[in-house]
């Protein structure tokens, strides 16, 4: 968890960029000076393209851009796993029912469950669930109905593996008591610690969930490097993030990142430190993916 303040960023709209980035993904970037900007996803909101270069995130505004050259949506990819698997069944294929959300520009969300009112779309996906703009929203359309690859991963609470066996079934063990998905746990841990035990940042936040001591101290923590303690504290934080939030993963996302009182300042939506918003829409995009690669595996 790094609480270090980054230089904030000129956006507006902070709060629905990310889930903007969906599968379709832009290979150029066109403007009208001529210049060709090479971008792994390109996406729009309001009156700006924006854009992403690995883990640069920036923006043009649409008045500069001549057109956007899109190449064939990527494949669902799963994570980097120790338990991949190979094998027959590689083509095997599932149905599902899903509401589908199509978004201005094109983009589409197919979700578990949507719902909403007058000003906000809320949609789930898994035990994840968050809310967009409705203005955003051209339509929503239920009971579609899709096809998937069937999942060959092993038959476990937690789908893809940190390389040790014994955290392994630490994260899904705190993801059962805490009622939090195990593969929410390992993404958060994958981006703090690279499941380094050690691990300390520049910020002095330590172990596999990268806690700071006073937040540490305040969970009951008295080895902050102990793995068991660590992975607890570090889940149990995150379930009082997503109560504070109503169960909102991505402003969960950001306090876990900035501190819940950068959330607060900024009328509960995602702080404008690019730290965060990369932060988020990382996690984020990889659970959507995770989520889409492994949905009938259960």
């Amino acid at each position: 968890m790094r609480l270090s303040v980054v230089s904030k960023s000129p956006v507006v709209i902070i709060f629905v960029f990310f889930l903007l980035c969906v599968a379709a993904r832009a290979d150029e970037l066109h403007l009208k000076n001529g210049r060709v900007v090479e971008a792994e996803e390109v996406w729009e909101v309001a009156d700006a393209v924006w854009y992403r270069q690995g883990k640069v995130i920036a923006s043009f505004a649409k008045t500069e851009v001549a057109r956007i050259a899109k190449s064939k949506p990527a494949p669902a990819a799963a994570l980097s796993s120790g338990n991949s698997g190979d094998g027959a069944g590689g083509d095997e294929v599932v149905t599902r029912t899903v509401s589908r959300i199509m978004l201005r520009g094109g983009r589409q969300i197919d979700a578990d469950a949507v719902w909403g009112d007058a000003k906000q779309i809320g949609y789930r996906l898994g035990k994840m669930h968050t809310v967009i703009d409705r203005r955003e929203v051209e339509q929503v359309v239920h009971d579609v109905t899709v096809t998937e690859p069937k999942s060959r991963a092993a038959n476990s609470s937690l789908r893809y593996s940190t390389g040790h066996h014994g955290l392994d079934r630490l994260i899904a063990y705190s993801g059962d008591k805490y009622d939090i998905d195990p593969t929410l746990i390992y993404l958060i841990m994958r981006e703090e610690s690279r499941f380094n035990h050690r691990a300390v940042s520049r910020v002095g936040a330590r172990g596999l969930m990268q806690l700071m001591p006073g937040t540490a101290a305040k969970l009951g923590v008295r080895n902050i490097h102990d793995p068991v303690e660590n992975v607890d504290a570090g889940t149990r934080y995150l379930r009082t993030l997503l109560e504070m939030f109503n169960g909102d993963v991505n402003l969960a996302l950001a306090a876990y990142n900035a501190g819940e009182g950068a959330v607060m300042r900024y009328g509960r939506r995602i702080p404008p430190y690019r730290e965060t918003m990369n932060y988020v829409w990382r996690i984020n995009t990889a659970y959507r993916r995770a989520m889409a690669a492994n949905r009938n595996e259960k």
